[in-house]
Formats: C-alpha cells, sequence, structure tokens
C-alpha cells in the first residue's frame, strides 16, 4: 500500500508541474519541475526495491542520496544535460544471497518490473546481481555473499538540462559551500519519504568528519 501512495505523489507531481505532454527531447524553460519528478520516481522505485530486501534503516552510500544532479552527455551528440543516481547499502552477514536476490525480485515485482538475476564469480569473488529498468530508472541490487553486504543503486536516463540551474534550485544558493552535501540525508528507514528541497538552515546529517549524525535529525 505504501509503495502505490508513494507513486500517487508522483503523479500528482507530474500533474501539478504540466509535464504529462512534455516531450522527452525538450528541455523545459524551468528544468526544476521535471528533475523533482524524475528524482521522485527513482526514489520510489529505490524505496521499493530496498525495504522489499529489509525493512530498517539503509545507508546511504558515500553520500550518494541522489538529489544532486550529475551532467551527462546527450547520446553521442555534444549537447549535455543531468541525471541523478542513488547508491543505499546494508549489511546482511548470515543471509542466504539467493534469499535477498528473491525479495529483491519481488520488489520489482511490486512496480510491474522485470528482474534479472545474474551471478558472477566464486568463492570471495562470488557476486549476485539483480537488475530490473523501467522507464524512468534502472536499478541494480549487488549481493556480496563473502561478506553479506548489499548495494542497491538507481540511476535516471541523462535528460536535457542544466544541472548547475538544478542544483542551484535544490540548495537555494548560487554560490553554495562544499559542505551542502552534509544537508543530504545519510539514512533511508521504511518512513523515509524523498526530499528534493535543501535550502540554507536545512538539518545537517553529517558533522564536519562526515560522521552521519545520530540519531537524524527530524
Amino acid at each position: 500500500m505504501r509503495a502505490r501512495q508513494r507513486l500517487a505523489v508522483v503523479a500528482t507531481i507530474v500533474a501539478a508541474a504540466g509535464l504529462t505532454g512534455a516531450c522527452a527531447g525538450t528541455p523545459d524553460a524551468d528544468p526544476y519541475p521535471r528533475a523533482r519528478e524524475q528524482f521522485t520516481a527513482m526514489a520510489d522505485e529505490l524505496h521499493t526495491v530496498i525495504m522489499a530486501i529489509e525493512p530498517t534503516d539503509w545507508r546511504v552510500d558515500q553520500g550518494q542520496y541522489g538529489a544532486r544532479p550529475s551532467g551527462c552527455q546527450l547520446g553521442v551528440s555534444s549537447d549535455t544535460g543531468y541525471s541523478f543516481t542513488a547508491v543505499r547499502a546494508l549489511d546482511l552477514p548470515g543471509r542466504e544471497a539467493a534469499e535477498i536476490a528473491a525479495a529483491a525480485s519481488e520488489g520489482f515485482a511490486q512496480l510491474g518490473v522485470d528482474a534479472e538475476t545474474v551471478e558472477r564469480g566464486s568463492g570471495d569473488a562470488r557476486e549476485v546481481t539483480v537488475a530490473g529498468e523501467s522507464d524512468a530508472v534502472r536499478t541494480v541490487v549487488v549481493i556480496r555473499p563473502v561478506d553479506g553486504r548489499v548495494l542497491v543503486s538507481s540511476e535516471t536516463a541523462c535528460t536535457p538540462g542544466s544541472s548547475s540551474e538544478i542544483l542551484t534550485a535544490i540548495f537555494g544558493e548560487e554560490q553554495y559551500p562544499d559542505d551542502v552535501w552534509r544537508r543530504l540525508p545519510a539514512t533511508e528507514g521504511p518512513s523515509s519519504v524523498p526530499q528534493f528541497s535543501f535550502p540554507p538552515g536545512s538539518p545537517l546529517h553529517y558533522d564536519a568528519t562526515g560522521a552521519p549524525i545520530l540519531p537524524p535529525p527530524r
């Protein structure tokens, strides 16, 4: 039910922004509404998959919350655009890789996405990967049986638009400091909702050393 509610939020955002008739290859005059839609769709898919694996607090791996756009190149042209990438990590030592992969596949099934499971390597180098791709996002689950580490990453397609303009809108500053990442959530749990605005004065989720602040600000 919660996944359906989050998808309803995405649909509301799309309708409110008037994006339903927008051409995928045409940049908007204001790229922020479209970027927010893409981020929210990515966040919803990622959340559904990680909660299907284990409904607990996951780490935002290496600060990859997902709301900071990255510049990218559109196809074979010299045109530039933006994309979003989010990464979550959790250690599940002692849990069978096949069980984790099955749970991930169930999460994809909830989204109506067909997932493919592939096993590579052997011994300590063995990895089990579950990957699924929707119209909006590609999500990959990597399971390392040797230590039980699970890494889940989601990435949107490269879209026309200025990553710097979107970044400025998200953080509310044209000249944002180097430590804006401290405003980004350090964990994602069952009650987390997507955040796409971190203006000056927002709660800090990391201390000056880069360690997550516990308990996290609410």
